[in-house]
């Protein structure tokens, strides 16, 4: 339970950032631009750059080796990961 806990606060500080990233003028290009602010602005939300450019992975926020209850949960995370866009990000292929 601690580490669904975990997981659900990572993800929830992940798409804040993203969110803020989305909303603000110029933000994606100013921390492509600069990485000292690029490193704050990542620190001031807990999080890594790779998991705001890439996610979370579900493995992540399990450590002790539980499961989400959610059978369908890896793959609605690689869908919603297939189909996501972030400003500035360069487009994703098809794996398929």
């Amino acid at each position: 339970m601690e580490a669904e806990q975990r997981l659900r606060e990572l993800l929830s500080r992940v798409k804040v950032a993203r969110a803020v990233v989305s909303t603000t003028p110029r933000l994606a290009e100013t921390l492509a631009a600069d990485w000292q602010k690029a490193a704050r602005f990542y620190a001031s939300f807990g999080i890594t750059e790779a998991a705001f450019r890439h996610g979370v992975s579900v493995d992540e926020g399990h450590a002790s080796g539980e499961r989400p209850a959610d059978p369908l949960a890896d793959f609605t995370e690689r869908t919603a990961r297939a189909t996501a866009s972030l400003p500035g990000a360069p487009p994703q292929q098809s794996s398929t």
